[in-house]
């Protein structure tokens, strides 16, 4: 079975990143089940609970936050190895994200030192997640 990795982002993608999106979504098919929920992009709090609500049950919850933990890509590889069936990440938008969202969260992961605009975010995480599965299957790509 393999395993099922969701990311629930503010808002759409903007259309000049979506071609981008759409190639690491086609080349992760190979190696995960993966989707994206996008929630509307309006207050922190009113996000804050459509993302709650889109969080799949028994999922391990790691969240894109500048306060988080950066992590070298095979460390990063490592965690999508532990023992979770569901992993769920978490990309806020501009205003960033309530603290009862990162409370839910398993793990907080920053992606850099520098602030990175969602939509970059999210194709630097599709990115490294493509990444951490070869990896794992010793591929030739992160070499």
């Amino acid at each position: 079975m393999k395993k099922k990795i969701n990311l629930i982002c503010v808002s759409k993608i903007s259309p000049i990143f979506k071609g981008a999106q759409d190639y690491y979504i086609n080349k992760l098919k190979y190696f995960c089940d993966i989707s994206i929920k996008e929630v509307p992009q309006s207050n922190k709090l009113t996000e804050g609970r459509k993302i709650l609500k889109n969080l799949p049950k028994s999922s391990f919850i790691i969240v894109l936050d500048e306060s988080g933990k950066m992590l070298s890509s095979v460390e990063f590889a490592k965690k999508l190895i532990e023992p979770y069936k569901n992993i769920s990440f978490i990309i806020g938008g501009p205003e960033g994200l309530e603290n009862f969202v990162k409370e839910q969260a398993n793990f907080l992961l920053s992606l850099s030192k520098m602030t990175l605009q969602h939509d970059i975010a999210r194709i630097v995480l599709l990115e490294q997640i493509f990444r951490a599965f070869n990896i794992l299957k010793n591929t030739p790509y992160h070499k």
